[in-house]
């Protein structure tokens, strides 16, 4: 009897410790899927981190940007097409030198005053975690910008329209919209090419020129407008290694463009001036009647898609059927 108690007993036993061994191995499970949540969890702001190749090296931005600031008109008009709103433009100041197609898709922004000496403060104030400059205009400002949001930097002002391209596709990754931006970059190549067929011929010099009350600016094949003509077929009669040459009016009438288009800064300009003088009847432009006025803000300020489709319907509505 007693040898049979204890046989028992070191059955209850060993069932007490198998008991004890299940409890523990069910412990050491939860504690290892508990421990690995936090693991994939972790990664999730991996997964959803942006990096990009912009004018000065790699930006990695953690998470797609919500709140961004836009240093240049043409930048604008490149978040704009993407459906992206952004929370401050630089705009001078002046809502009214957006293109139409641009302002026509602007919600609510906040004004940071010039694109040539944008405000700290205020662009602080709007809690930015993205903000677009360009590496000429705002060379001084970036240390600055630096400390308050990621910097986008591209090369906007002096870039032709094949750069501008570029910039383009820079832009949509950067905002989260990189599928986005391939496809309106193909309907603008599109477009591009169906309203090509309508220009009755491009084997013409054709400038495109910034005019003021002080000077005349052409805009070389170097330039976002000069280049997109050169892209098209036009020819460039400036020949100019820099993108906006200034020419006096001997200089014009030397170059001798067959088609003019002229963008006023102002209602007058030194072309009022120019016009008194016999030498501007020389210019074969003047002479048949093809000197156009066209909008600055749409040829000059919108160096995007919707600006340079603008410049096609101009010149087709022009040179065209």
């Amino acid at each position: 009897m007693k040898h049979w108690s204890n046989r028992l007993f070191s059955f209850a036993l060993i069932s007490l410790l198998a008991i004890s061994l299940v409890a523990c191995g069910k412990s050491t499970n939860t504690q290892g899927t508990a421990a690995s949540t936090p693991a994939q969890a972790s990664t999730k702001p991996t997964d959803s981190k942006i990096t990009v190749q912009d004018a000065v090296g790699t930006v990695e931005l953690p998470k797609k940007p919500e709140r961004i600031i836009a240093m240049e008109f043409g930048f604008t008009d490149t978040l704009v097409t993407l459906g992206v709103q952004p929370v401050g433009v630089a705009d001078d100041n002046d809502a009214g030198l957006f293109m139409d197609a641009v302002k026509s898709q602007l919600k609510n922004y906040k004004s940071i005053g010039s694109r040539y000496e944008p405000n700290i403060e205020l662009i602080s104030s709007l809690q930015p975690d993205l903000i677009i400059v360009d590496i000429n205009k705002h060379k001084n400002a970036i240390p600055q910008l630096k400390a308050v949001a990621p910097l986008l930097v591209l090369d906007d002002f002096q870039a032709d329209y094949n750069q501008m391209l570029k910039n383009y596709a820079i832009i949509a990754k950067a905002v989260g919209k990189e599928e986005e931006g391939k496809k309106r970059l193909s309907e603008h190549q599109a477009k591009v090419e169906t309203l090509k067929k309508k220009i009755k011929s491009t084997n013409l010099n054709v400038l495109p020129a910034v005019v003021n009350p002080k000077g005349f600016f052409a805009h070389s094949d170097h330039a976002y407008s000069g280049s997109f003509l050169a892209a098209l077929g036009f020819n460039d009669p400036v020949k100019n290694n820099t993108a906006y040459p200034q020419l006096t009016l001997e200089q014009l009438v030397e170059t001798n463009p067959q088609a003019l288009f002229l963008m006023p800064t102002e209602k007058e300009t030194i072309i009022k001036q120019w016009e008194t003088n016999p030498l501007w009847k020389k210019i074969d432009a003047v002479a048949n009647n093809k000197v156009f006025t066209v909008e600055r803000r749409d040829w000059s300020l919108s160096r995007g898609l919707l600006g340079s489709e603008k410049i096609l319907e101009d010149i087709v509505k022009n040179l065209g059927e």
